[in-house]
């Protein structure tokens, strides 16, 4: 009998088992493939992350795969730029760039040696009941007792759907998004978190481990069919002046991973002798930015909760975990889905972001108008980008948003 079997070995999975783990619980962790596995998605992550890696332990291992502190923003709109350097917040005044497969090896390391037992190539076909409680997995031919079962495996989670859980938000599917890795892609002079935007297409690039660069294409749903393929995705990039000179010797070293599916919901997280974590609970466009942060918040809120569970799975502990990650996760997605309707600019508006991005005095002069203008803001919008705003700090381990007030 174990304590909690974990279904899924990637990072939500593998950061939930080794925290329960060092909690002392018997614990298992079961994946359906060899682990640890590759996920082409947004592989970046800033400080709130690095704090919880380096509480867990494994910092160190992770800044010694390769993969190079960014220490600088670098944002291209519409042909404009800025770069300025992180915020600083010690020791944590950077982002890195990690392919998930590596993260996850980092993690699943952490979980065997606090004693978790981790078993690849395992397919979960149904869970064991006992009446509405659920008490363990089943695979072919073999199972597995636990007093906790934990699904950790992913948007499409066979877990939720075999206890049924209920999707509780659906705002359904905004953008799409094409992910492929690079080699000699010509570097920043300093390693830079690198966002940039152009006729409503959004582009994270950014060098990772193994010395590869990820550079992620989002655009509006509607677009899927003339992007799809691999010929769709690079004439875009290479049609950005900007990108086209950083990919003049640059190979494309992997497929193009295209998504078009990627609903912005969440599900009930836990029910008598289950609990759902990552993208399993809730999923959100890889926009966000947040989902290696929020598979961490996940596992922090089930070592908080669980090892109170484990001897009788109480609707107060379900509540609590229920609670936590809708605090930590939830609302954030709500808050924030409808910063992923990024219009063309009007022609009259370049002008104005270009100004701003090239002109230092104006920029000046409109951040101390800063406040001035947010407080004139309709109600709605003004309220909308505060929240934007605190997510943004939340996520990205920033200073708390000033609140303005009406004026």
């Amino acid at each position: 009998m174990y304590d909690v079997i974990v279904v899924g070995g990637g990072v939500t999975g593998a950061a939930s088992a080794a925290l329960l783990a060092r909690e002392g619980l018997r614990v298992l962790v079961c994946d359906r493939t060899s682990l640890p596995a590759p996920a082409v998605s947004t592989h970046f992550f800033g400080p709130t992350t690095l704090s919880f890696l380096d509480r867990l332990g494994v910092l160190d291992e992770v800044l010694a795969t390769g993969a190079p502190p960014l220490r600088r923003w670098h944002l291209e709109v519409e042909g404009g730029y800025y770069g300025a350097p992180m915020l600083p917040r010690s020791p944590y005044h950077y982002n890195l760039c990690v392919r998930r497969e590596t993260l996850s090896g980092v993690l699943l390391r952490a979980a065997s040696r606090h004693g978790a037992e981790i078993r690849e190539r395992s397919p979960v076909r149904s869970l064991c009941w006992d009446g509405d409680h659920v008490i363990g997995i089943e695979g072919s031919g073999w199972s597995e007792k636990a007093r906790i079962v934990v699904g950790a495996d992913g948007r499409g989670s066979p877990t939720a759907r075999h206890v049924g859980a209920a999707t509780t938000f659906d705002a359904g599917a905004m953008r799409c998004t094409f992910h492929a890795y690079w080699e000699d892609v010509v570097p920043l002079p300093s390693p830079a978190l690198e966002l940039w935007h152009d006729d409503g297409h959004v582009l994270q690039a950014g060098p990772c481990d193994g010395g590869r660069w990820v550079i992620m294409l989002s655009a509006p749903v509607g677009e899927y069919a003339a992007l799809r393929g691999d010929e769709g995705y690079e004439r875009l990039l290479r049609s950005i002046p900007a990108m086209a000179d950083r990919l003049r010797a640059a190979r494309r070293v992997s497929p193009v991973y295209a998504s078009k599916s990627l609903r912005n919901f969440h599900r009930e997280p836990a029910g008598p002798g289950w609990r759902l974590a990552g993208d399993a609970y809730c999923h959100k466009d890889p926009l966000f930015g947040a989902g290696i942060t929020d598979a961490c918040a996940a596992a922090e809120a089930l070592a908080a909760t669980v090892p109170l569970a484990v001897d009788g799975d109480t609707p107060q502990a379900r509540e609590s975990y229920a609670t936590t990650l809708d605090e930590r996760v939830g609302r954030k997605v709500r808050a924030g889905l409808a910063g992923l309707r990024i219009d063309p600019p009007e022609p009259g508006q370049l002008a104005w972001i270009r100004g701003v991005l090239a002109h230092p005095g104006l920029a000046l002069e409109m951040m101390r108008r800063c406040s001035e203008l947010f407080a004139g803001l309709p109600e709605d919008r003004r309220d909308f980008w505060q929240r934007v705003a605190d997510g943004a700090s939340e996520v990205l381990g920033l200073p708390p948003a000033a609140s303005v007030g009406p004026s």
